[in-house]
């Protein structure tokens, strides 16, 4: 009795996260092990075999438990909802109700500060993880990849802060409504949240960019999402620039930038933080003695050299 007592003293937004204690308690764990990747990534990626295990199960986890099972895919909807409570036209405690979503926004947020976008788009979206793990699959099949030149890759990183403003303009100037009309743009509902149980367009619109995405890595993340690019806008304010970079890189060497899946190292050897998904594929070649040529030269300078001298009685 005394428990029910108290749990009817419980807001309806506080029953839903206790209702969700199980799945919170995962989630937390999920983050848990992303920051730990991410703090440890230089004893990880020392380890190429390590590393690709470790980023294809969390990619996995992702995808079929926060993406399919949980339904935690944050999406442009989200930013608006979160906009309208900071605006005051929004109940905060309407958002209370998502308790996974709210975990992953304050998570997103800390880590944006710190970061910058690479964190959520790169470890934490399911749709995102939906890609790369058929990427890497085409990649094992040999499907050839398209690789659009530096200038015009550029160019299309602009598209999806374009798909932002447009969102934002018809939301403020006509109607929320419309606007939400517009955020299917993202395929996260279809793909994600309902697993292609909607009508025909929806399905085929997400699996065609998946199928695209098969031919060029991460498509809809790079060029259209406009989640992505409000994460993008706002990781330009992070506080670190954390992944390692040599004097050598870019002059001469290019091995990264040709490695990085979604061409976010410039020619020069920067990296473009605002593009980068912090797969961390960069950092495991910067680590390999048998890849990085500044690391290779160090190897074979220091490995001692056998000299052999002839036998003089081979000679007879």
């Amino acid at each position: 009795l005394g428990g029910l007592v108290r749990a009817s003293k419980l807001t309806d937004w506080q029953r839903a996260w206790v209702g969700q204690a199980f799945n919170i308690f995962v989630l937390v764990m999920l983050l848990v092990v992303v920051s730990a990747v991410l703090v440890f990534k230089h004893v990880i990626v020392r380890r190429r075999q390590l590393y690709r295990w470790v980023r294809l199960s969390i990619l996995a986890v992702v995808l079929v438990w926060l993406g399919w099972i949980a339904g935690a895919q944050l999406s442009i909807v989200n930013v608006f909802a979160y906009a309208q409570a900071i605006a005051g036209r929004l109940e905060w405690s309407t958002l209370l109700f998502e308790p996974l979503i709210v975990i992953l926004v304050v998570y997103t947020a800390l880590s944006l500060i710190l970061l910058g976008r690479g964190v959520f788009c790169g470890w934490l979206c399911p749709f995102g993880a939906f890609q790369e793990l058929l990427s890497q699959l085409a990649r094992f099949a040999r499907v050839p990849q398209l690789t659009p030149s530096f200038t015009l890759n550029e160019g299309l990183w602009a598209v999806k802060y374009l798909v932002v403003i447009g969102l934002a303009a018809v939301s403020v100037l006509w109607s929320m409504e419309l606007g939400l009309l517009g955020a299917e743009v993202e395929p996260f509902k279809t793909a994600i949240t309902l697993k292609f149980e909607r009508p025909w367009p929806y399905a085929v619109y997400a699996i065609l960019l998946l199928v695209v995405g098969l031919f060029m890595e991460r498509f809809f993340c790079r060029f259209l999402c406009p989640l992505g690019g409000v994460l993008a806008f706002l990781g330009r304010f992070r506080l670190f620039q954390w992944l390692k970079r040599r004097p050598e890189c870019g002059a001469p060497c290019h091995i990264c930038e040709v490695s990085c899946p979604v061409q976010a190292i410039e020619p020069s050897g920067t990296i473009n933080m605002n593009e980068c998904f912090q797969c961390l594929d960069c950092q495991v070649d910067y680590y390999d003695d048998r890849r990085c040529p500044p690391l290779v030269f160090l190897r074979k300078k220091n490995e001692p050299t056998t000299i052999f001298f002839p036998n003089p009685l081979a000679a007879k």
